[in-house]
């Protein structure tokens, strides 16, 4: 029979299970005082939902005396690092992946370079999938809940297919569904930026905010962005190609056949080229140029400053069309923030509406280069946090 508000008490109760399973996933062990206030539940039922999630082997709990108070002690729901996911980040130099707990910690990394260029996507799946068997293999015999990939390119939402990855070379690949079918397993796939957002979110510069986005660079300039605490991802999940959107009329030709696109201006390489250096030089490259301009050499802080200008013409277009509490850099940008964020900042308010512009914080990422990575275990523990009752039918990673 369906409760007075309509929802069933099967539905309920998967509800408070998400809450609790969430909670503890985002903000560590939690007392079940505060998940009791926090659902607004009786102590008795807190204990049955919380007995559940044991039995489900999701959660434990510690007996904690709460420091100051007398009486009973508290019991602390914690949650159960023995549940991972493998996270993939597919970048533009270098494969990265993670063995990630329930509750966020990083238990084990591997990373592999590679060319700048474009590549044969049936390599690029066998790389992966060897860097993610031989993980699973390490997490054994751990619970594995999802596989998730963060891709430098516009990424189908409905399949995972990779529409367009410049950097990579792609155009309509199934990347998904063949590295699914390699590892014999489901596979989620998402866009970096999309996934850098999600991350600084919910353990980064962007916590606390409802309305975000993250913008984040090296030879192309992705954006992720958040609306009233929801993903922007447009019809088919392509939105936030905020590197093709045109800055300048005059500018160079972009490799997605457009003239003038933002990442033609700000993106690694123009930074490089404007310095008198080689492009292709990654993120080491670009702090020698920081480096440079800091140590008096004109023509990169000249480079610098251009490029700054170029950034917060971009920010302006973003503020005044989003208008987000919180813009969050990545990437290069992250670097070219850190010594220029007065001329960047100089830049957007020029043109920039003024309410916008005062009501918003610009901020490096805080968790640096692995907000896409983060991102990506996120996206693979969201259908367990979304039902932690169907975790019961996942098997433990076995590995031969």
């Amino acid at each position: 029979m369906p409760t007075p508000t309509g929802v069933g008490t099967d539905e309920l109760r998967r509800a408070n299970l998400r809450t609790i399973v969430q909670t503890v996933h985002t903000r560590g062990p939690t007392t079940r005082a505060v998940l009791t206030q926090q659902l607004g539940l009786n102590r008795s039922t807190i204990g049955g939902l919380t007995s559940e999630l044991q039995g489900l082997g999701l959660v434990s709990e510690e007996v904690a005396a709460v420091a100051g108070r007398s009486g009973r002690p508290s019991h602390l729901v914690v949650p159960r690092a023995d549940n991972v996911v493998v996270a993939v980040d597919l970048g533009v130099d270098r494969l990265s992946a993670a063995v990630v707990a329930l509750g966020g910690a990083v238990l084990e990394r591997r990373a592999r370079l590679h060319q700048r260029g474009e590549h044969d996507v049936a390599h690029v799946v066998d790389s992966v999938a060897q860097m993610v068997d031989d993980l699973l293999a390490w997490a054994a015999p751990a619970r594995c809940l999802g596989i998730g990939v963060a891709v430098a390119g516009a990424v189908r939402a409905e399949d995972g297919l990779v529409q367009f990855a410049p950097n990579l070379g792609w155009i309509g690949e199934p990347f998904t569904e063949l590295l699914a079918a390699r590892l014999g397993r489901p596979v989620l796939t998402g866009n970096d930026a999309n996934l850098g957002v999600l991350a600084e979110h919910l353990r980064g510069a962007a916590v606390g905010y409802r309305h975000a986005a993250y913008v984040a660079g090296s030879v192309g300039i992705g954006g992720g962005f958040l609306v009233d605490g929801v993903p922007l991802a447009g019809s088919r999940g392509y939105a936030g190609e905020v590197g093709h959107m045109q800055i300048d009329s005059t500018g160079p030709v972009c490799r997605c056949g457009a003239t003038g696109c933002w990442e033609m201006r700000v993106g690694e390489n123009q930074l490089l080229q404007l310095a008198g250096r080689l492009p292709g030089g990654g993120p080491d490259a670009v702090a020698e140029v920081i480096e440079a301009a800091r140590a008096g050499e004109t023509r990169a802080a000249e480079a610098l400053d251009d490029v700054a200008d170029w950034l917060g013409l971009g920010l302006r277009g973003l503020i005044n069309m989003f208008n987000p509490d919180v813009i969050v850099l990545g990437g290069n940008l992250a670097q070219v923030w850190s010594v220029a964020s007065s001329r960047v900042t100089a830049a957007v308010e020029r043109t920039a509406l003024l309410a916008p512009f005062t009501e918003v914080t610009i901020a490096p990422a805080q968790l640096q280069g692995e907000s896409p990575l983060i991102g990506a275990a996120e996206l693979a523990f969201a259908a367990a946090l979304d039902d932690p009752q169907a975790v019961a039918e996942l098997p433990a990673t076995t590995h031969a």
